[in-house]
């Protein structure tokens, strides 16, 4: 399950997602995401994944990955989750994009907005 982040708007999106996506969720949400960026051109992502738990997070980056492997061209993707998202994404999801990672802590929410919309041109 997910949801669009109220921040999200002019070229950077964010989604929370809670506990695991399903089929359902990721045949909305890839194709948004794709409209999104034809329509924006340019576009950065911040995940949120403060809710998701360390025993999904292995099989959520791999689902994550195969999925948005379309979107590897991204300026941007933030992170925003406990340390073990890092070293999943590092592992997983990170070497497949041409794109700079960044990873922060739940707390850290507004700087990892504040990052993401650095990316922006």
């Amino acid at each position: 399950m997910y949801h669009v982040l109220s921040e999200s708007e002019n070229g950077y999106f964010g989604i929370k997602i809670q506990r695991k996506l399903t089929q359902d969720d990721y045949d909305l949400l890839i194709p948004y995401i794709e409209r999104l960026r034809q329509k924006l051109g340019s576009l950065s992502l911040l995940y949120d994944m403060t809710e998701c738990g360390v025993m999904d997070s292995q099989g959520l980056w791999e689902e994550l990955s195969s999925k948005f492997h379309q979107f590897r061209d991204l300026p941007r993707v933030a992170v925003v989750g406990d340390s073990h998202w890092m070293d999943c994404g590092t592992k997983v999801f990170h070497p497949l994009l041409k794109t700079t990672v960044q990873y922060f802590s739940p707390n850290q929410l507004d700087k990892a907005w504040s990052w993401v919309k650095k990316g922006i041109t």
